[in-house]
């Protein structure tokens, strides 16, 4: 029983570097709950800013925790996709 997942690895970080605040690399890794949530706080994080510049940059910074761990994860090659197999670069040699 193999562990690793078939989704690419460089594409989940590049996803995750580039739009990870609105959880993109969570729903290619079939995380569809947790990839929506992301996207929803970064749109409300983004409402509550034109309310509250403060109570908006502190929601930012909730979902940008979010992200930096995610990607950490991604790069530590201990990101899981939805099945719970590690998404992972290919054993080459």
């Amino acid at each position: 029983m193999e562990n690793k997942s078939k989704k690419n690895w460089l594409t989940t970080l590049m996803l995750c570097w580039f739009l990870g605040f609105l959880g993109v690399h969570r729903l290619y890794a079939g995380k569809l709950g947790s990839g929506f949530l992301m996207a929803y706080g970064t749109v409300c994080a983004c409402l509550i800013m034109f309310i509250n510049i403060y109570l908006g940059l502190a929601a930012f910074t909730l979902v940008g925790a979010a992200v930096v761990n995610d990607f950490s994860l991604i790069c530590m090659k201990r990101f899981q996709d939805c099945y719970g197999k590690d998404i992972a670069l290919d054993r080459l040699g």
